[in-house]
């Protein structure tokens, strides 16, 4: 104890805000869902097939990515691709990262656009994120849904897909920290969400999503690794490909663990902000 004020070690501060904010997302986890719904609703209000568009779309632009990839352009890895093969490369590079894209642009206005709500109702803001996670998600299983498909076509399906809850475990809860963070910073910087899309946009050409080993120099691949999320994709395609590069485990988990106590501590700041002048 210090001037009357309890202090705790910084790992005991951070697991027991660990604790709290899993607690609290458990607890909170069918408002969490309900939010969700009522935001997908909202979002294909007045259109003829509803939410029924949140399938019909990617299920379409993933449908024209195949056909042009691989039979326009027969796009091949290697000499001895199958005509999906490089198809099946980019699907499962594609998946988590359309969903860390979508959810990560979403962040920064998940409490900028409900502040005068939140000023006059007592509201989990760690819960914020859960529904943008789940509305990110439809695409990302239509992606996956595909990669399923085609990889029995091929006879390429591995049985390491059984692994496959270990990274979008590490995944979420990297979004959730991130989102956290985003979500506080989103408050002050207005043009975070267009520059994270941009971002987004562009380095996705200069990473493993579309890009593999074979297909650029060893420097390039070099400068490809620095960027930290290259190495979830690189994971994820280690499950569906049953493949292991151990210093991208070991870098998606320290990125995980870097995301998730900044998120807790932006997010324990904002709540003390809206207790004290909401």
């Amino acid at each position: 104890m210090r001037n009357g004020i309890i202090t705790q070690r910084p790992f005991g501060l951070r697991l027991y805000l660990l604790v709290g904010f899993a607690r609290s997302i458990w607890v909170n986890r069918y408002l969490a869902w309900e939010m969700a719904k009522r935001e997908l609703r909202a979002t294909m209000k007045g259109t003829i097939l509803g939410i029924g568009w949140l399938i019909l779309k990617p299920a379409i632009q993933t449908g024209a990515y195949i056909v042009i990839v691989s039979f326009i352009f027969s796009a091949k890895l290697g000499s001895s691709g199958s005509h999906f093969a490089y198809a099946l490369y980019v699907l499962c590079g594609m998946a988590p990262w359309q969903f860390s894209t979508q959810v990560l642009q979403d962040a920064p206005t998940l409490i900028r656009s409900r502040i005068e709500i939140l000023k006059q109702v007592i509201y989990p803001l760690e819960i914020l994120p859960i529904t943008s996670i789940v509305m990110a998600s439809i695409a990302p299983l239509i992606l996956f849904a595909t990669y399923l498909l085609l990889a029995m076509i091929s006879g390429e399906l591995s049985w390491s897909l059984l692994l496959l809850p270990i990274p979008v475990a590490l995944l979420l809860t990297m979004l959730l920290g991130t989102s956290w963070l985003l979500m506080v910073v989103g408050l002050v910087f207005v043009d975070i969400r267009e520059i994270i899309g941009v971002i987004f946009g562009l380095i996705v050409y200069m990473s493993p999503v579309v890009l593999a080993p074979s297909m650029v120099t060893p420097r390039i691949w070099g400068i490809i690794e620095l960027n930290p999320l290259s190495h979830i994709v690189i994971c994820f395609r280690d499950v569906f490909e049953a493949q292991l590069h151990p210093l991208s485990w070991g870098i998606f988990a320290a990125v995980t663990a870097v995301s998730i106590v900044l998120g807790m501590v932006g997010i324990s700041g904002a709540k003390r902000i809206f207790s004290e002048y909401g």
